[in-house]
């Protein structure tokens, strides 16, 4: 299902180049935006979910634990500071 929420920006952006080119740069804009507020958090996931495998095949809960509670407050306070400069501008 996830695949269809990425394809989507892409039919999106085809649709509109068969329209005006107020269009298609509004649509750019939509699509940086929405790469913007997804891939940050999404990359940090990502980063984390590699620390957190590695930590448990060592057997270190303790770090399983500290990686995910860092991963879930920088994951937050950046969607947050999105949220907050999107809303703002």
């Amino acid at each position: 299902m996830s695949v269809w929420g990425w394809w989507a920006f892409d039919i999106f952006t085809l649709m509109a180049s068969y329209m005006s080119p107020e269009a298609i740069a509004a649509q750019t804009c939509m699509r940086s935006i929405g790469l913007f507020t997804f891939m940050i958090p999404a990359g940090i996931g990502h980063a984390s979910s590699t620390l957190c495998g590695n930590s448990v095949g060592k057997e270190k809960e303790e770090m399983v634990k500290l990686y995910y509670k860092t991963t879930l407050f920088c994951s937050a306070a950046v969607s947050c500071l999105t949220i907050l400069v999107l809303w703002m501008f």
